[in-house]
């Protein structure tokens, strides 16, 4: 990733967070306690949620955040560089910081694999009342790193259930990112690197 962004000419700061423990996997609640430790190191105004096994193919698919948030990507090795489902926001997604925050960022009900990029589409089409956008296809294309599956992160059988019911993007929309993220989640921050725009 630091050769690709480099190339960018991009400033950029990466920051993974890592899970502990033996519960499933909150891939919703990672990326809030992220947003919320990086807010505290330096007043970014764009954030890339990016998963760690999909590396970018193609130059043109430049990391910085536009007026609405932003699928990136859409198209991944693994699943023939298509598109899935029009409503598909998993993956790699960027974010100004405000409306990352009038969102209330990701759910962080999803624990195993499964519905939080879902759920995600749907709070910022109903909170922000924005659509996403997306560079074309043929710019968006991802390399997924195979990985060793791990048993926190098996699918959630109840996955369908939370998005569709009564608890889901609407009812979250006042519970705050910080007490939810801290209580569910035990975590480690690592700054891994900042490189300066030359």
């Amino acid at each position: 990733m630091h050769l690709f962004l480099k190339q960018q000419k991009l400033d950029y700061t990466i920051i993974v967070v890592n899970q502990h423990g033996n519960e499933s996997f909150n891939r919703g609640a990672l990326f809030n306690v992220g947003f919320i430790e990086a807010i505290k190191l330096y007043p970014f105004t764009c954030f890339i949620f990016h998963d760690v096994d999909l590396l970018p193919e193609d130059l043109r698919n430049i990391y910085k955040c536009d007026s609405h948030p932003k699928h990136m990507s859409v198209a991944v090795d693994k699943f023939n560089y298509k598109l899935l489902y029009p409503a598909l926001f998993g993956g790699v997604t960027a974010f100004h910081t405000d409306d990352f925050i009038q969102a209330n960022g990701y759910p962080n009900v999803y624990w195993g694999w499964g519905n939080e990029d879902d759920d995600m589409y749907f709070r910022v089409i109903k909170n922000l009342k924005k659509n996403i956008t997306r560079y074309p296809i043929e710019i968006t294309r991802y390399k997924m790193i195979r990985t060793h599956g791990h048993k926190s992160g098996k699918r959630n059988p109840h996955r369908d259930t939370i998005l569709h019911s009564k608890y889901n993007y609407s009812l979250d929309v006042n519970v705050s990112l910080i007490e939810e993220s801290y209580e569910q989640i035990r975590n480690r921050l690592n700054i891994v690197k900042k490189s300066k725009k030359k």
